[in-house]
């Protein structure tokens, strides 16, 4: 993939989401939503721009240090994605501010990330993973443990949670992100056959992941804690992201 198929195809999706924003907005979709969801929006939705966001900016440093254009490529889109999360975030909170005066949505954000039980977990895992240095760690920790554990959770399990609590959009949103998550773990399974041909890879990679998987473990509990109506949903996001890494080798 190139930049210019990269935008065709991007195109195509983010028409695909604003028109999911207007479709919802003509039949006055928030209006018929539950206080109390609107309440659980504010708490464990609209502060996940400040998550993507960090994920836009592991990906813009891994890219930026990688060995090959190939490598760089791939980040660079991934990162590109991460800002459209962060964008299509941020919409919503303004909708949903609208009808939702006072639930803070637009203003309570940056406290719920700093301050809040469910959102610490991935806070303390985002800024360690800023801090890595090492291209090896740093691409291994952000697309086998840092993504997977953030699609599952906060993507995954929270469309769950939307679609049991009448949030139909929601639910369309973060599926919607999920063909991007997609995308992105099929080049990171390709990196890893490649990166698994030269011995002693393999042994580096499991130690990063055995390193790192705990905190990433502990963010999912955290928050899939707080989520409403989804049983078993920290123990499916955990799964998953093991599942994950034993579909490449891992």
């Amino acid at each position: 993939m190139v930049y210019r198929t990269y935008n065709l195809m991007q195109d195509g999706q983010e028409t695909y989401v604003f028109g999911l924003f207007d479709q919802f907005s003509e039949r006055e979709h928030d209006k018929a939503l539950d206080p109390r969801w609107a309440g659980t929006l504010a708490r464990l939705y609209t502060p996940a721009r400040y998550l993507f966001h960090t994920l836009q900016m592991a990906s813009a440093y891994v890219g930026q240090v990688s060995p090959a254009s190939t490598l760089t490529n791939c980040n660079y889109f991934q990162m590109a994605d991460s800002l459209r999360w962060v964008s299509h975030t941020a919409y919503r909170t303004r909708e949903l501010s609208r009808t939702f005066a006072d639930k803070g949505f637009g203003e309570d954000e940056r406290r719920y990330w700093e301050e809040d039980a469910a959102w610490q977990g991935f806070r303390e895992l985002m800024e360690r993973v800023l801090t890595v240095w090492d291209w090896g760690e740093a691409i291994v920790v952000l697309s086998l443990v840092v993504k997977p554990a953030v699609e599952e959770a906060v993507l995954r399990r929270l469309g769950e949670s939307a679609r049991h609590n009448g949030d139909t959009l929601l639910g369309l949103i973060t599926d919607a992100q999920l063909i991007d998550a997609a995308r992105h773990r099929r080049w990171t399974a390709a990196f890893v056959a490649m990166a698994l041909e030269t011995p002693g890879n393999l042994e580096h990679i499991q130690g990063w992941i055995a390193k790192w998987a705990p905190l990433a473990d502990r963010a999912i509990e955290a928050y899939c804690a707080a989520l409403p109506d989804v049983p078993g949903a920290a123990e499916a996001a955990k799964a998953a992201t093991r599942d994950l890494r034993r579909g490449v080798g891992l």
